[in-house]
């Protein structure tokens, strides 16, 4: 290799201390970041092409310069590999594409009343945090029976302290009513608040003999209704303790993860355990070539998993590690407790990681079936068009407003993955800058944007160029589109325009492709997959607009107030959710939003009601 003699020179140089190493192209770009406890050691191992795999030795070709990060100890370094993999994703690591992160139920001690209710994020208020859930659809469904057996206030506390009669969940037996003390007192709230925590917490079976105690007594006296009622509450306890297909009753705070693997696709699935409960499971399929061996995709997606979300004490495996010391030391210093990995030998343990190890490969499964059909939409596409270019990533615009109020633009985006909602982009339209109702003016707005030289450098917000464009409109969008094409050194760059036919039926649409029309056949699968690109996009920029309509009638009503000015009105609203809960409330609620002072919450107040 041309370089060899070059990193030779860079690898003599380099300290033989633990770290991490940077490999950079030509173009300064970070495709590799590794760690080492010595790093100059493991920099020679490179060296050897022979050992190397394809994917590895194509790396090394391109390798311009090497970048070193001394640290004090091995664990050090793996948490500054783990942090810079996720902040610069490099192409040759291993990547886990899914950020998303996990809610909680929340139980709120700030309130005289506790509210229940879901929460991301930050845990900066006084209460009970019970998770996490591995998906907002298993907390929803535990949340619906903590309400049902336990009659807890969902509202916020504006509409709480609102409130002259029971909202409509209390008619549906899913609130005590506290707002309007209709059942309970606050000694008997405060009691339900503490028994939805003492089952959340795993203690599960004096709940359930007490309410069993109760509905023995109502049925004795004839309170058949009442005793009914308990009944159901038991049930549903039941329902939630049952939904497991195998018996919990010492994996207590648990998580399990299983790999499987086929080539260069693999699914590491995150099972969650808390309190003797199934509380959810994701899927996660990382980024990595097939040469890589399975230990290092699942050890990648252990140190990126919990540097990001807090361990539980004991992780079950389907497969060993190699690394699990190092792994066990670095998150200890992190958490200051101790999380063990290990797999499984015998017993209920290895049940539900073989029960895990089903879910992921029927999870890889059809997450494979998937790709293959987005990428045969791909493929079929570039033939319907004609070109020998490999189309992997196809952007498609379009425009939404109101009489050309509150106009956005909207980019979606398909690639060999299916939709890419992470990708989605907005573009708010500045009215000052583009006329009223003009479409085209519009469209330039949106693509002048998108292919500016910044955008096209901001690796953050745009991962990569399209190699199709997708525009809704006619030709005289499609002229427009391929103008700016040119004008900004992008003729390579395919484009597409598609728009409605007479009568705006989707079966006379016309597609435009250079400067023709109707290039694909109508009945064809790259025909309704255009339509199907171009439906998103429409949908995208109509939620987006609406979105945008609703804040700006929101902001409206509260512009004639001095003092409050746009970023204030946007706190009000973020804090209350509309201008209707900000009528309700309080100077002294008012008063607690960022920003708004004693006279200036008064003067909100005294606006709406007089």
């Amino acid at each position: 290799m041309n370089n060899l003699e070059n990193i030779k020179e860079i690898i003599d140089q380099s300290p033989s201390s633990s770290g991490i190493y940077k490999m950079l192209n030509e173009k300064e770009e970070i495709m590799y970041v590794g760690k080492a406890k010595n790093i100059q050691n493991r920099l020679k191992s490179y060296l050897n092409t022979n050992n190397l795999s394809n994917r590895i030795r194509r790396m090394v070709s391109r390798i311009s310069n090497i970048e070193v990060i001394i640290t004090e100890t091995e664990k050090e370094a793996l948490l500054l590999e783990a942090n810079l993999i996720k902040k610069l994703k490099p192409p040759f690591n291993i990547l886990l594409r899914d950020d998303k992160s996990f809610p909680y139920i929340f139980i709120n001690h700030e309130q005289e009343f506790p509210q229940i209710s879901k929460h991301r994020g930050k845990q900066k208020y006084k209460g009970k945090y019970f998770g996490p859930f591995a998906t907002i659809n298993s907390l929803n469904y535990t949340l619906k029976i903590l309400q049902k057996v336990f009659l807890l206030r969902s509202c916020d506390d504006t509409i709480f302290q609102n409130r002259s009669k029971p909202c409509l969940l209390y008619q549906i037996e899913r609130c005590s009513g506290p707002c309007v003390d209709y059942t309970l007192s606050k000694k008997e709230y405060l009691q339900s608040v503490k028994n939805a925590e003492h089952f959340l917490s795993g203690q599960h079976s004096n709940l359930q003999e007490e309410l069993s105690s109760k509905m023995d007594e109502e049925s004795k006296s004839l309170n058949y209704e009442k005793a009914a009622s308990y009944r159901d509450k038991i049930v549903a306890l039941t329902q939630i303790q049952s939904q497991q297909n195998i018996n919990l009753y010492d994996i207590k705070n648990t998580d399990v993860i299983s790999i499987s693997r086929k080539g260069s696709k693999s699914c590491v699935q995150v099972f969650i355990y808390r309190s003797g409960q199934n509380w959810g499971n994701r899927s996660y399929f990382p980024k990595h070539s097939d040469e890589v061996e399975t230990y290092e995709i699942l050890e990648r997606f252990i140190v990126d998993f919990y540097t990001r979300y807090s361990p539980p004490k004991d992780v079950l495996l389907n497969l060993p590690i190699k690394n699990s010391s190092l792994i066990e030391t670095s998150l200890k210093s992190i958490y200051n407790y101790k999380t063990s990995f290990f797999v499984p030998k015998k017993g209920k343990k290895l049940d539900i990681v073989n029960y895990a190890s089903r879910n992921s490969e029927l999870a890889l499964k059809n997450h494979i079936a998937q790709s293959h059909s987005d990428k045969e939409n791909l493929s079929q596409l570039s033939k319907a068009l004609n070109i020998t270019k490999k189309i992997k990533r196809v952007e498609a615009y379009d425009n939404s407003h109101l009489s050309g109020k509150n106009a956005v633009g909207a980019m979606i985006v398909y690639s060999e993955e299916g939709f890419e909602k992470k990708s989605y982009r907005k573009f708010n339209i500045d009215s000052s800058k583009v006329k009223l109702g003009d479409d085209y003016g519009m469209m330039r707005h949106v693509l002048e944007r998108r292919f500016s030289k910044e955008a096209i450098k901001n690796s953050k917000k745009y991962e990569k160029l399209p190699d199709l464009l997708v525009i809704d409109g006619g030709k005289g969008h499609y002229d427009l589109a391929k103008e700016i094409l040119e004008t900004k050194g992008l003729n390579e760059m395919e484009l597409i325009s598609i728009f409605k036919g007479e009568g705006r039926k989707e079966s006379l649409d016309q597609i435009i492709y250079k400067n023709k029309k109707n290039f694909i056949d109508k009945n064809t699968p790259s025909f309704f997959f255009i339509q199907r690109i171009r439906d998103e996009s429409h949908r995208y920029a109509i939620g987006a607009h609406k979105a945008k309509r609703k804040r700006e009638m929101h902001a409206s009503e509260l512009e004639p107030i001095k003092g409050l000015g746009r970023s204030r009105r946007k706190l009000l609203l973020n804090h209350f959710g509309s201008v209707k809960n900000i009528k309700n409330a309080s100077a002294q609620d008012i008063m607690k939003v960022r920003g708004i002072s004693k006279l200036l919450s008064e003067k909100i107040y005294a606006y709406f009601n007089g």
